[in-house]
């Protein structure tokens, strides 16, 4: 058997687990099939349980006084007065151009240039024998 350490880390881990079954409790309540609404109720009942374990696990731990984030909690845990994290945004000066990429139809200047091994030679034959050149 494993020995978990009580760390921030695991803290977080338990945190993403909580995530992960918010969400798929919110697809099971909108977009799964079932025959009955009873047999809906019944699953839903048991990823609740399963979730609701690991709250209780996540509680005990920051109780013990263990640090966390909190941008690691889920949606679910926040409290409604704090705001949303907004995610980083991408400098536009920080993108590099594009780099420009070799034609194939340049002549062959590598050290394979004439040999079975010159591969753009090969390309332009084919390319001739295709009708594409």
């Amino acid at each position: 058997m494993a020995v978990v350490i009580p760390d921030k880390y695991h803290l977080k881990s338990i945190h993403e687990e909580i995530g992960l079954f918010d969400r798929k409790l919110a697809h099971l309540l909108k977009f799964e099939k079932f025959e009955t609404e009873a047999e809906r109720e019944l699953a839903a009942r048991k990823m609740r349980t399963k979730r609701e374990t690991l709250v209780q696990t996540a509680l005990r731990l920051v109780a013990e006084g263990v640090e966390f984030k909190r941008g690691d909690l889920p949606r679910s845990m926040r409290p409604d007065d704090e705001p949303e994290i907004p995610a980083p945004a991408k400098s536009v000066e920080a993108v590099e151009p594009p780099v420009a990429v070799r034609s194939v139809t340049r002549e062959s200047t590598g050290p394979y240039a004439g040999t079975s091994l010159d591969w753009q030679a090969s390309v332009r034959q084919y390319m001739q024998k295709k009708g594409k050149a």
